[in-house]
């Protein structure tokens, strides 16, 4: 063979070495940037999952802040109709006993207003369907409260008991 013959040779192994070195070359820079595609893609999953966390974490709070405010709800409506009940047998009592009676009212509306319980006048005032509850009608001026049979109340600001009244109609 002759020396130019012995060069091509060797060139085309230069060129063999070099494309084979180049495929490698390609093939990292594939796999490098299909790294940082997954790299990214597992960088936005992480920032959905803490996000979702991070609302899943304000809605707990915000459902055991309305635990806290109203998980004594149902206690309270039971204690009302107690109260009821006690203002009744007190509109049939005098002397010591109704004094008596006086107090024990007097210290469950106290314990009641602690938990944020308050109630709340309807005689007089116009009808309200968020807090009234009309179950007779009678005479006078159109939508007037005439009379409250049983007193409405209010747990913070949620209506726990709609108070009955006979509404004036025309």
């Amino acid at each position: 063979m002759t020396e130019t013959g012995a060069e091509k040779k060797s060139g085309s192994k230069a060129k063999k070495r070099r494309s084979k070195k180049d495929i490698e070359i390609e093939r990292l820079r594939t796999e490098l940037e299909d790294a940082k595609k997954q790299a990214l893609e597992l960088k936005e999953l992480a920032q959905r999952i803490q996000a979702d966390f991070d609302n899943y974490r304000k809605r707990i709070q915000r459902e055991n802040e309305l635990k806290e405010k109203y998980g004594c709800e149902e206690l309270i409506i039971r204690m009302l109709d107690v109260l009821d009940t006690l203002e009744r047998a007190m509109a049939h009592e005098k002397g010591e006993f109704r004094t008596g009676l006086e107090m024990i009212k007097s210290q469950i509306e106290s314990i009641l207003s602690e938990f944020g319980v308050r109630g709340f006048e309807s005689s007089g005032a116009k009808f309200d369907p968020n807090l009234h509850e009309a179950i007779a009608t009678g005479e006078g001026e159109d939508g007037t409260i005439l009379e409250e049979y049983q007193k409405g109340y209010i747990l913070h600001d949620k209506v726990i008991r709609h108070a009955k009244v006979k509404v004036a109609k025309r």
